[in-house]
């Protein structure tokens, strides 16, 4: 499975053409070779940010029916559309002809249960809009999917029961956006009710997560390098910026203490989709992640080489994985 989160930078947007438009061109290309088919998680906060702002503001509106057009050609093309929650868009000004994030709440533990309900309501709603019903799956920015039970009663009432929030063994140590899945299942998938940590055969809830990988021990030495630099890895097409994380985090990861990230396309670690770790490991279920706008050409000869050296000729949808699934075609083998 591939699954991309559709969205823009948080410290500086970027332009929509490089972030969203170029690089998505590049993965339908490589779709359409390969036969993939592409889970896009499209950040909705942004769509309805944009619609509060278009009525007096002529280039936003452009902006919006731009995307909107392009999100509908990507359903259109036979790629899934999930829902994707930044809160952070509920309180994002736009100012100078930029986005300001400054002071915004990035977690939905952030808001009250009200809020939230309002919240999986209106992107669910908007999304539905541009693919004609449907939408399914869900992941949380950030990974921030804890406290579940705000999410639970919200995601249900809009049809959505199939998460992919979750990379087992992966934390994050950071006062705005933190996540700890050190105790998550090491399975290919599981039910769960309360909580996508806690495995529920009966549950409601289907958790697909994403495949963990193990990074090498320098790997962020050399991402801090690119950050003193203020430079994106080599060859990234988005024209944005990110969002620091915290000193704490920083140190740990330094000290070697935060290897365990998400499979990804993303440049900086796509390479490592070749590493002797990942070509000896033994799944029935690969799950790589990304985001269109930190994608480099190279990432998809890696991600082709990867495909090759493993054999894969099935490629699913997070939902038409879910599918199979609730039929009866797969079991939850370890990861």
């Amino acid at each position: 499975m591939l699954s991309q989160d559709y969205e823009l930078f948080f410290q500086r947007s970027g332009s929509i053409d490089k972030c969203l438009f170029e690089s998505s061109s590049l993965l339908l290309d490589f779709a359409d070779e390969s036969g993939v088919r592409i889970t896009f998680f499209v950040d909705a906060g942004m769509l309805c940010r944009m619609r509060e702002l278009a009525s007096t503001n002529l280039p936003m509106a452009n902006d919006l029916s731009r995307i909107q057009k392009h999100i509908e050609s990507l359903h259109a093309r036979g790629h899934e559309i999930g829902l994707h929650i930044h809160p952070h868009w509920e309180d994002t000004r736009w100012e100078n002809g930029e986005w300001d994030f400054s002071g915004t709440r990035y977690q939905l533990r952030d808001f009250s249960a009200d809020d939230v309900a309002n919240i999986v309501a209106r992107y669910t709603s908007t999304l539905n809009e541009l693919c004609d019903g449907g939408i399914a799956v869900f992941r949380a920015g950030g990974f921030c999917i804890e406290p579940f039970n705000i999410l639970r009663n919200p995601l249900q009432a809009n049809g959505i029961t199939v998460d992919s929030s979750i990379v087992p063994g992966a934390r994050l140590n950071d006062g705005d956006k933190a996540f700890d899945f050190t105790n998550a299942p090491s399975q290919s998938w599981w039910r769960f009710d309360e909580s996508p940590m806690k495995p529920c055969p009966d549950g409601g809830f289907l958790e697909i997560p994403v495949t963990p990988l193990m990074l090498p021990f320098f790997h962020y030495w050399g991402r801090a390098i690119d950050r003193v630099l203020e430079r994106q890895p080599s060859g990234v097409i988005g024209d944005g910026s990110s969002k620091a994380i915290g000193k704490r985090e920083i140190v740990r990861r330094l000290a070697g203490m935060g290897r365990i990230s998400e499979l990804s396309v993303d440049a900086a670690k796509a390479g490592q989709l070749l590493s002797s770790h990942v070509l000896r490991r033994k799944r029935s279920i690969w799950h790589v992640m990304g985001h269109p706008k930190l994608l480099a050409k190279s990432s998809l000869d890696a991600l082709q080489k990867f495909i090759s050296h493993k054999d894969i000729r099935r490629f699913e949808s997070l939902s038409g994985l879910a599918s199979a699934i609730h039929a009866g075609e797969l079991s939850a083998r370890p990861g």
